[in-house]
Order: structure tokens, then sequence, then C-alpha cells
């Protein structure tokens, strides 16, 4: 499963962002697609962190988190993200190729 969310949300936007990602708790794979946001708001980060700690809780798949831009992903990286999520460029990447 695919949940698209933009990276610019403000936190009187909590309970949309929450509403957005709401499949995400119960789905075996998740990826969140960021590939949109060209900068991300400590209230996604936020967000995405209780997302983690749910699905680790649950014994789920880490979800995957789809960007493709380099800022997003530097500060993605700096957030210890990387270390958290399985984190792509492009959807391509996550697709196993045939031998």
């Amino acid at each position: 499963m695919m949940i698209s969310v933009p990276g610019e949300w403000d936190s009187y936007k909590l309970d949309e962002l929450h509403r957005s990602l709401e499949p995400a708790y119960a789905a075996d794979h998740i990826v969140i697609n960021l590939s949109g946001a060209r900068h991300v708001t400590g209230t996604l980060l936020a967000a995405l962190l209780e997302l983690r700690g749910y699905r680790d809780e649950k014994k789920l798949e880490p979800a995957v988190i789809l960007v493709n831009s380099a800022f997003v992903r530097k500060l993605l990286s700096l957030a210890g993200f990387d270390g958290l999520f399985r984190v792509y460029d492009t959807v391509e990447l996550l697709v196993p190729r045939a031998a």
C-alpha cells in the first residue's frame, strides 16, 4: 500500500495528517510517498516516528519512505530516519529485479 503525503504539515493540521496515515497502521507493507515534498516539518517527522513505534510494537514491517528531493533526503538522514526506515529515491528501487 502506498500513501502519498506532502511534507508541509503544520501542527494545526495534525488530525488531517493522522487521518492520511491511518491506513499505514494496519497494512502489512506500507510506502509513505514523500516524492512531492520539497521540505518536511517536525509535525510530519513526529507522526512518522509515532507510526514506526506502533508498527514496531505490533511486529509489522517498518514503513518505507519514498523521497526524491535531495534536501528532504538529507534532512531525513540528519534526523536519523535512514536508520529507522528504508528510504528510497524511486519506486523502481522498491521492486526486486527478475533474474
